[in-house]
């Protein structure tokens, strides 16, 4: 319990205050909160310690150098409020806010106090599943973001007080971190990744596993809602308190923990290790088996996130010439482009890497490495569906007739090709947790199902735990580059020769602008069934797709038997309605969402359509020769 959290006293000779002055990893907890590198985070001066008579004493001053302190709120009344603050910070099965208050139009919502009560919350739900009260061992790693120090620290605090022993890896990657749950070295019970993925500098956040795998959206929920009764127990109850006071609460409980809960480790030399010794045992090379890349020019671009080690620890030892790799420092300013495979300008700098150096293959990679993306010798993209395609005829190799799972906007040419190959594709919904759970399912009830992956790059194997793991789906596609040369056979690219690929293909969005979004959402996806089931507003060439399991997804029959489709969906995560839309004819995407215009037109839905209107307008004179 925290009794005061601005100027907090301790006797002399505890263990807690070994940990400040005898242990690294506690110092360095401290250090991080008050780091001045994070001084347009954080508006505070370090802790400055003192001893007066026999105890010491914390005291967090701020800009004008007078002590900081809580209010404690005893209005329990006021527990609503905490519930939705940290509420907030649910984005599916993870955790996502604002991490740097740098934005007045994105106020910081994720700050150290918060990720200390989920430490605290995570501690707890690992004890409840467990049934283990002693023992337990937790790693936390991050991604270079410029707030995923202090915040890995607070999470430490939180998870130590639990007296959970934690291993704070530093830098990782998301796929390393489930490892640390696997490989032999730490086995631990849980693993936390700090991380944003893609998304700008200022956000930040987190995910879950255990040896199980990724924790799902009920787990979170019951999580962060343990970590707002928690605070509310410390007397917490105002949601909308001065941010900087978050830093003393921290601090305090920095103080406060067994020093010898808290180690330090660099787990991704292990996990490299065990990614190179895949690679060595899969190709097997005749002529040099422990260097199977030799030969082999290779792009890597991390966008300055965590996976510089990849081109670093893994392909360069392997005897890959990595020289021309672009972007392999961390900067959690992310100064080149987007940490995104999908980003344009990512793409753009990867494939000048790859034509400059001549390169075999460019590989892409998101922030914490969950996500890839590749360009040819070419400097041709594969990526969203060819991707899917390339992966799935890699798999369909060794595992003939087998069913491949993906998202639910893949297009008409990927089901086309997976089936030429003897697979089956399965298409459900968006979000890389409900593919890997479905086909976990699907491997549960006896159907052989190698293979689940998302159009944003998100891909997982049965082979590797169901793990979306984008370095080691780069891995599989370089192995099979090895094998094909080994072999005398083309490159890569070749394999996707019978992609059939729509001549236009786009995802637009509808704003909902209703207070309930959920229930508009509901409303007007019901809508739009009726409206179908209706006769599509006379429109005989809109048919309905015969298994939905996400909106509702329409084929619709083109000049010159071509078919295009069209998905309408609430988003998972934005007050959206989202609508995928692709046509084997130029102007056909237009035409289509003019179709789509009168549906929305004959209904009151609290919804903007601008950037619908505005595509329709801006390619009407295609549209009309379509």
């Amino acid at each position: 319990m925290l009794s005061r959290l601005g100027s907090t006293s301790f006797p002399n000779g505890k263990q807690r205050n070994s940990g400040l002055q005898g242990s690294y990893s506690m110092a360095r907890i401290l250090h991080n909160i008050t780091d001045p590198r994070y001084s347009h985070a954080l508006v505070y001066r370090r802790p400055c310690l003192r001893n007066r008579g026999g105890r010491q004493q914390i005291t967090l001053t701020g800009p004008s150098g007078t002590a900081l302190s809580a209010i404690k709120m005893a209005d329990g009344s006021r527990q609503g409020d905490l519930d939705a603050a940290f509420k907030k910070l649910q984005n599916g099965s993870d955790i996502r806010g604002f991490a740097l208050d740098d934005n007045p139009d994105e106020p910081m919502n994720l700050t150290p106090g918060k990720m200390y009560y989920v430490g605290r919350a995570f501690g707890t739900w690992l004890r409840d599943r467990t049934g283990r009260t002693d023992g337990l061992r937790v790693s936390i790693g991050s991604d270079p973001r410029l707030s995923s120090d202090v915040l890995s620290a607070s999470m430490a605090a939180g998870l130590a007080h639990e007296g959970i022993k934690v291993i704070q890896f530093g830098l990782c990657t998301t796929p390393a971190m489930f490892m640390s749950c696997i490989l032999p070295k730490h086995k631990c019970d849980g693993a936390i990744m700090i991380t944003a993925s893609h998304l700008p500098k200022n956000r930040n956040g987190a995910k879950f596993f255990t040896p199980d795998g990724g924790l799902g959206k009920p787990d979170i929920k019951q999580i962060l809602q343990t970590a707002s009764e928690t605070a509310a127990i410390d007397g917490l109850l105002d949601a909308n308190a001065a941010w900087y006071v978050d830093h003393a609460i921290v601090a305090q409980a920095a103080l406060e923990c067994d020093a010898q809960l808290i180690s330090k480790d660099e787990f991704l030399e292990d996990y490299a290790a065990y990614l190179r010794g895949i690679v060595i045992d899969q190709i097997n090379h005749p002529d040099h088996r422990e260097s199977p890349l030799r030969g082999l020019r290779i792009v890597v671009n991390p966008g300055n996130g965590s996976g510089g080690f990849f081109a670093t620890k893994i392909l360069g030892p392997l005897g890959a010439d990595v020289s021309g790799s672009i972007n392999l420092e961390p900067d959690g300013t992310f100064p080149a482009h987007k940490p995104n495979p999908e980003d344009a300008a990512a793409v753009d700098a990867t494939k000048q890497a790859v034509l400059e150096t001549q390169a075999d293959l460019g590989i892409m990679l998101d922030t914490d490495v969950d996500r890839s993306g590749f360009i040819d010798r070419n400097g041709r993209p594969i990526n969203r569906n060819k991707y899917i395609a390339l992966a799935a005829a890699i798999a369909l190799k060794t595992h003939p007739g087998a069913t491949i799972v993906t998202d639910s906007c893949t297009s008409n040419g990927l089901k086309t090709f997976i089936e030429l190959l003897g697979g089956r594709h399965f298409r459900f919904k968006k979000g890389y947790k409900n593919i890997i759970d479905k086909g976990i399912q699907l491997n549960e009830e006896g159907i052989d199902c190698p293979l689940m992956m998302e159009t944003s790059g998100h891909g997982a194997l049965r082979e590797n735990y169901f793990l979306d793991d984008g370095a080691y789906g780069a891995l599989k596609i370089v192995i099979e580059a090895v094998r094909r040369r080994i072999e005398g056979e083309p490159d890569i690219s070749v394999l996707l020769e019978d992609l059939q690929e729509a001549k236009e293909a786009m995802e637009i969005r509808v704003k909902i602008l209703a207070d309930d979004v959920q229930s508009e959402g509901i409303k007007i996806t019901e809508a739009f069934k009726e409206w179908l089931d209706a006769g599509a507003g006379g429109n005989n060439s809109w048919s309905l797709e015969p298994e939905n399991y996400e909106g509702w997804r329409v084929n619709i029959a083109e000049k010159g038997g071509t078919y295009g489709w069209l998905l309408l969906r609430p988003s998972l995560h934005d007050p959206d309605i989202v609508i995928n839309v692709e046509s084997e004819q130029v102007g056909g995407m237009a035409t289509h969402l003019q179709h789509l215009m009168s549906f929305f037109n004959q209904h009151s839905f609290r919804v903007s359509t601008d950037l619908v209107t505005t595509y329709i307008t801006d390619n009407s004179s295609s549209s009309k020769n379509h």
